[in-house]
């Protein structure tokens, strides 16, 4: 049997690319529609929601070759790396999208961010004095640039972890021990 590092590595590609792309697309759809969705929920539930599907038959395929029987460690390589592939492309994609094809549209999603931080700050009550801070910060913030975009890649990365634990905790399937007599 093939190690960990080479073992299941077919699967995690063609998954993640196939949800990466998917990402983009829907990301492209939502850029076509505007920058006020691109702050709705449908764009959290694809950002998190779509990768799950894709690590899902990922794994599944993987238990397919694998006879029926997928290990946990398996399942969470390919999972994971789904998440982080999809992650990635995104990422890169969007850099590109808000820093050089449509400097413009990420503006308006800058300004965008701004007003909806701005109301539910309000709407909470916060202190002025500290609503003024926040958009001070955001204001002067770069959200696009390949820094900014890369850490809050790297801290989706956690929660993608965690997903990445629970769907390979379902969809597993350890093999039986085999049994010699009694």
């Amino acid at each position: 049997m093939n190690n960990l590092s080479r073992q299941y590595n077919r699967e995690l590609l063609q998954f993640g690319l196939i949800s990466g792309l998917a990402a983009i697309f829907v990301f492209v759809i939502i850029y076509v529609l505007g920058s006020e969705y691109f702050l709705s929920p449908i764009v959290w539930v694809s950002s998190f929601g779509l990768p799950i599907v894709f690590a899902v038959l990922g794994a599944r395929a993987a238990k397919k070759n694998g006879n029926g029987y997928l290990p946990f460690s398996g399942a969470l390589k390919i999972c994971f790396g789904v998440f982080v592939l999809t992650g990635l492309l995104s990422t890169l994609f969007s850099f590109t999208m808000f820093n050089f094809i449509d400097v413009a549209f990420g503006e308006s999603v800058k300004q965008l961010t701004i007003e909806k931080t701005m109301e539910f700050m309000q709407r909470f009550k916060v202190p002025d004095t500290e609503v003024d801070k926040q958009i001070d910060q955001l204001v002067e913030m770069d959200m696009f640039s390949l820094g900014n975009l890369f850490k809050s890649f790297a801290q989706s990365c956690i929660v993608y972890f965690f997903e990445a634990l629970i769907v390979a905790a379902i969809v597993k399937k350890k093999k039986p021990e085999i049994e010699f007599g009694n």
